[in-house]
């Protein structure tokens, strides 16, 4: 078919088009030649950006979803707050500059060392791509920082695609009745029972108990253990005749008398029997009481809010899994893709086709 084009074209005085598309090519200046070749790059970068933000947002998760997963945290006594910090964003630089460039991205998105080092990396590579998750601890909040990136080297420039959200939740402060304050420190006993109560109860026999979210027993190597002997164990009767507390360097769980008792404050056993963790964890949080008429109970601290232990594993998958579909349906939203709705299970899933990397065509 070419060579009878060509023939053609020869009878008719026409060249073929080949030749022609040379010879124009020929006739343009450099500087068009340039810019030709320039479009062609922003159209690849631009098609590079729309795939990258997409890439990393992946399915758009439905508002079911997210607020199953937020209900589900306020159930472990967090408050989740809107998103201090929430974008999707492209930014591009020129090699040369990207050493220098990086840990000025690693400030503002509070990367870690390790993570600004990876970052670095898109300088050796034509493509790339990482995700970082990191939790997040402050006086009286918990949190989770999410950072999900694509990165592009064309033509001397490093192009890189950034989500990014940093999310933070306060712990639900609850009113405790039963509770001695020590050194702005919170106390009580479980099972529950108040300071007051001059008694000698027997409702622990053959319970087992379980430590609240951030509580933890009380240590007789705690450099407060003696104040805390002297104000919460010697003044309070708290409805038993013992209070068990723990010494983690011998492994025992030594019991003191309590104030229905004239020796208050006394280590009436070096390691009681009739009370023992569940488990062989080296940091137990249930606790089986197995006497059958001694009334004692465990001492325990809880946590303030600005004390908050992170993190617990179920608190950590809870946190992990909201932090993830909160960030994709933020993005998402960025974007402007909407969930379509589907009858699988009655939620709304994200219909999208699966679009390749126009750089690396995967």
């Amino acid at each position: 078919e070419s060579v009878r084009n060509r023939i053609k074209a020869w009878i008719v005085g026409e060249k073929p088009f080949d030749t022609q598309v040379a010879e124009a090519d020929e006739v343009r200046t450099p500087a068009e030649k340039i810019a030709g070749r320039s479009e062609s790059v922003r159209n690849r970068i631009a098609e590079w950006i729309s795939w990258a933000k997409s890439d990393i947002v992946g399915e758009k998760p439905c508002d079911m979803q997210v607020a199953k997963a937020e209900e589900d945290l306020l159930q472990l006594q967090i408050s989740v707050d809107p998103p201090e910090y929430a974008v999707l964003e492209h930014v591009g630089y020129s090699v040369e500059k990207w050493p220098h460039v990086v840990p000025v991205l690693a400030k503002r998105l509070q990367l870690t060392a390790d993570e600004q080092d990876e970052l670095l990396l898109a300088s050796m590579r034509h493509t790339g791509q990482g995700y970082f998750q990191t939790p997040i601890s402050e006086p009286g909040r918990i949190g989770l920082r999410i950072t999900s990136y694509r990165t592009s080297q064309v033509d001397g420039e490093i192009h890189l695609v950034y989500g990014h959200l940093r999310l933070t939740g306060s712990v639900v402060v609850q009113e405790k009745p039963h509770t001695i304050q020590c050194r702005g420190r919170t106390f009580t006993v479980l099972p529950e029972a108040s300071p007051y109560s001059r008694t000698d109860g027997t409702d622990m026999c053959g319970v087992t108990v379980m430590l609240p979210h951030g509580a933890m027993v009380v240590d007789t190597s705690d450099p407060d253990f003696a104040e805390i002997c002297s104000q919460v164990i010697v003044p309070h009767g708290w409805n038993a005749d013992l209070l068990s507390c723990r010494n983690a360097k011998r492994n025992a769980w030594p019991a003191y008398l309590t104030a229905n008792s004239v020796a208050a404050g006394t280590c009436r056993f070096e390691d009681l029997g009739y009370m023992r963790p569940v488990g062989d964890s080296p940091l137990p949080t249930s606790f089986k009481f197995t006497g059958t008429s001694t009334s004692v109970r465990l001492l325990i601290e809880l946590t303030s809010a600005g004390q908050v232990v992170w993190p617990t594993t179920k608190l950590s998958l809870q946190l992990t899994r909201f932090g993830e579909l909160f960030a994709r349906k933020h993005w998402a939203k960025q974007l402007g893709i909407s969930a379509v709705t589907s009858d699988i299970g009655g939620f709304k899933e994200e219909k999208k086709q699966e679009k390749q990397n126009p750089v690396s065509g995967s």
